[in-house]
């Protein structure tokens, strides 16, 4: 009876280990989706990224080491959606530290903002910030947008930032100036994240 016993422990044990390991996000496995990453589709391999990352946040079992090496891929789509996901991932996030170093030197710059985003969020503002502030006179405005963001969703964190903060208030790109203003009010650095606070429209 107790040899039953302990055969039906493991077979349970066994049965659970590979439920865990089947985890599933939007009907397909981990590997599935890892498979997707080398689609010739580009769209499959955005919606691939995107998924693995997705389940890396969920602290899925095996997502956290198949988002960190999304961060090598070719694709640079790819490397954007797998950095933002890191950047959520809080403290699981730490063994990337050395890849977020690598990819502030990236060639696609919303990779690098992403990427000194995350750095920030573990723990290494100054870097992180300094980063983004640079970012913040890329002639592309896509690229200030992005930077923008980043410093809004730092919050105080991103207090070194406050010059290039006010200077973004005057971006030639609207939408720039309203996360700017959004960012300088979370700072107490305006009374309101309005333009209306100037005496102009919102």
């Amino acid at each position: 009876m107790k040899l039953q016993r302990i055969v039906l422990i493991l077979v349970l044990g066994v049965a659970a280990a590979l439920s865990v390991g089947a985890a599933t996000h939007l009907g397909k496995s981990l590997a599935q989706w890892q498979s997707g990453l080398e689609s010739t589709n580009r769209t499959e391999r955005l919606l691939a990224a995107r998924s693995i990352g997705e389940m890396a946040i969920a602290h899925k079992p095996g997502a956290d080491e198949a988002v960190f090496a999304a961060l090598d891929h070719a694709d640079s789509a790819v490397r954007y959606w797998a950095v933002v996901a890191v950047g959520q991932m809080g403290e699981a996030a730490r063994p990337a530290e050395k890849k977020l170093e690598a990819l502030l030197h990236d060639p696609a710059p919303e990779v690098r903002i992403w990427a000194a985003f995350a750095l920030a969020r573990l723990g290494h503002a100054g870097q992180g910030v300094s980063a983004l502030i640079k970012e913040m006179s890329d002639p592309n405005k896509g690229a200030r947008l992005h930077a923008v963001e980043a410093l809004d969703e730092l919050g105080t964190e991103a207090r070194a930032a406050v010059p290039v903060l006010k200077k973004a208030t005057t971006d030639e790109f609207d939408y720039v100036q309203r996360i700017a203003r959004h960012a300088l009010w979370v700072l107490g650095e305006r009374p309101c994240p309005y333009k209306v606070c100037e005496g102009g429209s919102r």
